[in-house]
């Protein structure tokens, strides 16, 4: 056994107690920690509690059988692996079993040997991410104790090394970068650069050269706003990313990752985005939660934020504050939040960051939130129609009928945004 598999936790799940005595000490003698379930439904409780690096069930069991139980846990988890135990196997049963995602079956009476060689196979199929991991560092800065999160982690961390175009989808301040940031932490290109390049940029030649010396580059390069990227770069990476198998033949290749907001679907809907480049990042993709879905971590995150604000005259917050943080929309998620902690810290004059502080920055940021998404819509609006008008050469029936508008209200929104159709036909500057 591997050092990393050393001591893995293994959940054991069956009715049969002398059976389930007999797989726990086979288990434990090859060095795995065990936790025992009588049932599905006492196993759903210490899966949730537990989080095992892998799962073992007898398929045949009174109330939730086996079957049903890998349901509910791949629904919850689908990263970590069942193995499926049972008397009455049958090959295509096994065969069914295995194409819904079942890890292995087994058929009872199992060689120790077989069972303790499927495990072994599940466990390094299922990287642990907390405390028994010697290198959890590389997830540190990500604050989190939600089940989702976690398992958004551990699939992270599979996909570390993979050299395919990865994107990470999630609302703004969700923290797409930090856990870009980490798997490049975690990877094999961890020595290398990491480098950000934002995608809204324009067409020029110095922007061309900027783009292909960054795709030259070793490490990890993260295309930021991927849904904002101009089309002819747009192009020019497709190209790369469809022939170089990730850039197989070069000697130096960065990692590609992108990040999106949920509107890079639109994007592609309306053809300001290419669709082939669309389904080559989607290969492999991870959606970041809004904070709003993960509203037990805030506790955490503010205990981290006002950590690292060591030194302040307030060293945490009030009840009533931490009630108001916790029930709070967060319309800019975790960005938003640390905003809010640490202005509180700065401002607050007792050692307890009171309500009546925290309801004022609140109501301040979420005016200042409302204004900045007038203006991002407004930019929005524009990017759109600049693109629109480069996609069409100026053409504005063709342009208009992308946009599912009459050329009448088409030509008032580019009135409103100074845009004359004329500068994007062909030949004309």
């Amino acid at each position: 056994m591997s050092a990393a598999a050393m001591g893995a936790r293994i959940l054991v799940v069956d009715d049969d107690r002398d059976l389930l005595a007999l797989i726990t000490m086979r288990l434990q003698s090859a060095g795995y920690t065990v936790a025992q379930a009588a049932s599905g439904e006492e196993a759903l409780e210490i899966f949730r509690a537990e989080r095992p690096r892998a799962v073992v069930t007898d398929l045949r069991m009174d109330g939730m059988d086996g079957h049903a139980l890998f349901e509910r846990l791949h629904a919850e988890a689908p990263s970590v692996p069942v193995i499926i135990l049972t008397a009455h196997g049958t090959i295509p049963e096994a065969v069914a079993a295995t194409q819904r995602g079942v890890f292995s079956f087994l058929t009872k009476p199992f060689d120790s040997r077989e069972l303790l060689a499927r495990v072994a196979a599940a466990v390094a199929l299922s990287p642990p991410i907390a405390a028994e991991r010697d290198d959890a560092a590389w997830r540190r800065e990500i604050v989190s104790a939600d089940p989702a999160m976690d398992e958004l982690l551990r699939t992270a961390h599979r996909l570390a090394d993979d050299p395919q175009p990865l994107l990470l989808k999630g609302p703004p301040g969700s923290g797409k970068e930090l856990l870009a940031r980490a798997m490049h932490q975690c990877s094999r290109r961890a020595r290398k650069p990491f480098r950000v390049l934002p995608c809204a940029e324009s067409t020029d030649a110095e922007a061309d050269a900027r783009f292909d010396a960054a795709l030259d580059g070793e490490g990890t390069l993260l295309l930021d706003g991927i849904e904002r990227l101009p089309l002819p770069l747009q192009a020019r990476l497709q190209a790369r990313i469809g022939t170089m198998g990730p850039f197989a033949g070069r000697r130096c290749f960065a990692r590609l990752i992108a990040t999106a907001t949920p509107s890079l679907e639109t994007a592609v809907h309306d053809g300001s985005f290419r669709a082939d480049l669309y389904y080559h990042f989607m290969l492999n993709t991870l959606t970041l939660p809004g904070l709003a879905a993960r509203r037990g971590d805030i506790p955490l995150l503010i205990a981290h934020f006002t950590a690292q604000a060591a030194g302040k005259t307030a060293q945490a917050f009030s009840p009533e504050a931490m009630t108001l943080l916790c029930e709070a929309p967060w319309p800019g998620n975790v960005r938003q939040l640390r905003s809010i902690v640490e202005q509180a810290l700065a401002l607050a004059v007792t050692p307890l960051v009171p309500a009546s502080l925290v309801r004022r920055l609140l109501a301040e940021e979420n005016a200042r939130e409302m204004a900045a998404f007038d203006d991002a819509r407004r930019a929005f609006e524009h990017d759109y129609l600049v693109q629109l008008l480069k996609t069409t050469c100026g053409n504005v029936a063709q342009a208009a009928r992308i946009a599912r508008r009459n050329r009448t209200e088409f030509y008032k929104l580019l009135a409103r945004h100074g845009l004359d159709p004329v500068r994007f036909k062909p030949g004309t500057r």
